[in-house]
């Protein structure tokens, strides 16, 4: 009777607990059931958008890797970079090309895009800013999966890849969409797949970066769950292919 007594107390603090994690949930953020290998936490509902970063830059002054040096680096066949001018996250070479010199925050039909055209070392500083980190990659791929150990698809959210993201299937393949326009994954995490790559950390403590995801502009293959863009990445080199979306701790 005790034993059985016991077991009851158990579920019923694990059921409260979790029930408090859910109400305590920060705006625009999504709770991500732990397991035995990860810890619960909170995940950006959306990737952060080109707003999102323009009151970032407002309230700090702060001047992105791409603005100092001109642009974002692109890497070329021979393992060569070069330098792509024009591009930052608030005015794509893409655009300029068509006869848009604008600065994206200047038009509303932009502001709800994906910030993109960032190095790691300014999404650690938004995610300092914020209060908040960068996913590790177990935790992205724990999350684009719900949650769910045997998760049944190859894509957050489904199978049907049009429903789930925006790739090369299904624009233009020279801008992004606005975020949340396509279905969610079943804990209603958006653009998991598409959209703009995703930064995320390979272990904590350490500087080694990756994009996961897959992005407006690339195939199918690549918006594969735990697919990691072959690019390397460094802390201050800015890539057109870098947005992100943070994470934050449960208390």
């Amino acid at each position: 009777m005790k034993s059985n007594s016991f077991v009851l107390l158990l579920i019923f603090c694990t059921l409260t607990a979790f029930a408090q994690q859910k109400s305590q949930v920060p705006a625009k953020m999504v709770l991500v059931p732990g397991n035995d290998q990860i810890k619960p936490f909170y995940m950006d509902q959306y990737e952060v958008t080109v707003a999102e970063f323009k009151k970032f830059v407002d309230a700090t002054g702060y001047v992105t890797e791409a603005e100092k040096i001109g642009g974002v680096m692109r890497l070329k066949s021979g393992g060569v970079w070069e330098l792509v001018e024009g591009g930052t996250w608030m005015s794509h070479a893409s655009l300029k090309k068509r006869g848009y010199d604008v600065k994206l925050y200047e038009e509303p039909r932009f502001m709800n895009n994906p910030v993109m055209s960032l190095a790691p070392a300014d999404v650690l500083a938004y995610a300092k800013w914020v209060g908040k980190r960068v996913p590790t990659y177990e935790e992205w791929v724990h999350a684009a999966k719900a949650g769910q150990k045997n998760y049944p698809y190859p894509y957050p959210g489904g199978d049907n890849l049009k429903k789930v993201a925006w790739y090369e299937g299904n624009t233009d393949s020279w801008f992004p969409k606005d975020v949340g326009t396509k279905e969610p994954n079943e804990l209603g995490i958006y653009d998991l797949a598409g959209g703009i790559g995703e930064l995320v950390i390979f272990n904590k403590g350490e500087k080694k970066y990756g994009l996961v995801g897959g992005a407006f502009y690339q195939s199918k293959e690549w918006l594969v769950i735990g697919k990691v863009s072959p690019a390397p990445l460094e802390l201050n080199r800015p890539s057109q292919g870098i947005g992100f979306r943070l994470v934050k701790d449960v208390n």
